[in-house]
């Protein structure tokens, strides 16, 4: 299985836990036999009330006279002058063995789940890493919740069941071998008749385990939906509140928990019944063995009696590691269905990618002048063309605003300069150089951006307004701050710029949560800014306070503003009108008024 083997790449880096745990495995399996030969000498002890020592053979050890060996040292371990005595030693030497073996057992299990969790970690680390690195394209056709379920919930059902099945396949395999060489060393005849237990089980297994791998995604895939719904309630939580919709939303969520409680136990239904299956079957194989070699054994022929209660003590024995590696096929299987939907994400290709050019480059030689070549972007083929054939030039300094109706292409022009998306036809240049071939982070450290969705972090405002310059100085965030026009509400409170925000900011006001995007945008000194209306979620009078400070902080910088609001544009500003995905006008605020009739339309709408 080709998951299996990727997931070997995740195991090499813990090849001292991996030697430490077979290590383990070996003083399990070897402690298993002991203990469970011991057993028949117990047994002896017990019902007899002595334990008599076979004779060693005359012939010197092998396969066909290791019974005799290992019967006559076993029952020298335990011989000493009174049954009572023996019984005693017996039953110390068992505890001895079952106590060693449960302790190698329980380092095993430690150094498994350790390495488990460093799998499961540094598999986050790049899954997550995969993620951040992807175009915002990536976004438009996934749920946000299914892609956090993928990162927190199918990696830890996918490497649970891998390092427990680990475990397993390093131990169980080891004890099955030991179990069945001292079975056919004591009858082979029998031995041979209860390995009819393993195709068996085996056929079982396999017939179930092809539906287990396709429910278990399928119920990855729920709880993906699970965690989507309630993070969009969540998120909206005010609306949900505003407009009564408490019990639309868990109707809604309780829906969706119980399309994957439907689907979670059809999956658990199907991989609880391999163990029974298989054990049930073991058992009438044995009750089997039981029917026939009993009346033998009785008659005094095959075994004597001490033999034959050995054998019946290790072929019990037996089932438990058959039984186990049965269930190591249901939860591979399992694991299976959840490593697809994360290596499918993390194999995930990428859209963007840096193509630097051998020239110079440098930021020392950044010209902020911007061109755009005959560009047309599709998102995908059900939104059509977010842009056609778009052609402009922007000369450093100037303040140009996108008008145009929602949808019409302006949040695109701009998403396409720092390239959050690359064309599909024509190229964009920046001081004369293609943005393909500038490094991606070089490129957007030259853009300062701020959209209409406020986005802040759970941190403190200073980290926040530093947020991609974790090494920027604090007078250089206080400064940044006092552009803004944020550094007296900052001050206001309890610990000033150390204040954390909480969740998306939410002990701020929205026009101050604007003015921390503001300060962030302007904590590099940026030549370009990029406003995709910053004041669209804004009361009239706070965002009139907004745009006044986006013109001071504009002054000599290149700007490009999408705007819904007609007195954030100046008569003398530059104006883009996109319709369609076409710049079907590029000419100055006031001439626009004058010459275009569609925009003095857009613009009665926009000053109502």
């Amino acid at each position: 299985m080709s998951f299996f083997r990727r997931y070997l790449t995740y195991l090499r880096p813990n090849i001292l836990q991996i030697t430490g745990m077979f290590l383990a495995g070996l003083a399990f399996v070897g402690l298993s036999g002991v203990a469970y030969w011991m057993a028949a000498d117990f047994v002896q002890s017990l019902f007899t009330g002595q334990t008599i020592a076979p004779p060693l053979p005359e012939a010197p050890l092998s396969f066909f006279n290791l019974t005799d060996y290992l019967a006559h040292y076993s029952a020298q371990l335990v011989i000493v002058d009174t049954p009572l005595g023996t019984l005693k030693r017996a039953i110390l030497f068992i505890v001895i063995t079952f106590t060693f073996k449960n302790l190698a057992l329980y380092v095993q299990l430690v150094l498994s789940a350790s390495i488990e969790q460093r799998i499961a970690r540094r598999m986050r680390d790049e899954y997550v890493e995969h993620l951040l690195n992807q175009d915002l394209a990536f976004f438009h056709h996934r749920q946000s919740g299914d892609l956090i379920s993928a990162g927190i919930n199918d990696i830890t059902v996918l490497n649970a069941g891998l390092a427990e099945s680990f475990g397993k396949l390093l131990r169980d395999p080891l004890t099955a071998i030991l179990f069945l060489v001292l079975l056919l060393s004591i009858s082979w005849q029998l031995t041979l008749a209860a390995v009819l237990i393993a195709p068996i089980t085996g056929i079982i297994t396999n017939l179930i385990g092809s539906s287990l791998k396709r429910k278990s995604k399928r119920t990855q895939e729920k709880v993906g939906a699970v965690t989507s719904r309630l993070s969009e309630a969540l998120y909206g939580i005010r609306i949900v509140q505003a407009y009564g919709g408490e019990a639309s939303e868990i109707r809604r969520f309780q829906e969706t928990t119980d399309d994957h409680f439907r689907q979670a136990i059809g999956k658990e239904r199907l991989r609880r019944v391999v163990s029974p299956m298989r054990e049930f079957v073991g058992v009438m194989v044995i009750a089997a063995i039981l029917l026939i070699a009993g009346g033998q054994v009785l008659g005094g022929q095959w075994l004597i009696a001490d033999d034959f209660v050995r054998f019946l003590v290790l072929l019990f024995g037996l089932l438990t590691p058959l039984t186990s590696l049965g269930e190591v096929q249901a939860r591979l299987k399992v694991a299976e269905g959840a490593a697809e939907r994360v290596f499918d994400l993390m194999d995930e290709p990428f859209s963007i990618h840096e193509q630097i050019s051998e020239g110079d480059t440098s930021a020392s030689k950044f010209n902020p002048r911007i061109e755009f070549r005959a560009i047309s972007l599709s998102y995908d083929n059900d939104r059509g063309s977010a842009l056609r054939n778009v052609n402009v030039t922007i000369e450093p300094g100037e303040r140009v605003i996108l008008a145009g109706r929602s949808g019409s292409g302006k949040s695109s022009f701009l998403n396409m300069l720092p390239r959050f998306y690359d064309p599909e036809e024509g190229s964009i240049l920046v001081g004369g150089i293609n943005t393909v071939e500038l490094p991606i982070a070089e490129l957007r450290r030259h853009f300062g951006i701020v959209t209409q969705e406020i986005v802040l972090f759970q941190d403190t405002v200073a980290g926040n307004i530093a947020y991609g310059f974790p090494d920027a100085s604090r007078e250089a965030i206080e400064r940044a701050a006092k552009l803004a026009k944020a550094d007296e509400f900052i001050h206001d409170l309890p610990q000033g710029y150390d204040t954390d925000l909480g969740n998306l900011g939410e002990r701020l006001s929205g026009g101050q949560r604007q003015r921390i995007a503001i300060a962030r945008a302007l904590l590099n000194d940026p030549p370009i800014l990029l406003f995709d209306e910053p004041t669209s979620a804004l009361d009239g009078d706070v965002a009139q306070e907004i745009e006044l400070t986006l013109r001071k902080v504009s002054v000599g910088k290149t700007v490009l503003m999408a705007t819904h609001r007609l007195e954030a544009i100046d008569p003398d500003d530059r104006v883009l009108l996109f319709a369609g995905g076409e710049l079907v006008a590029d000419e100055k605020h006031s001439v626009m008024l004058e010459m275009e009739k569609s925009y003095r339309v857009l613009a009665r709408r926009m000053s109502s």
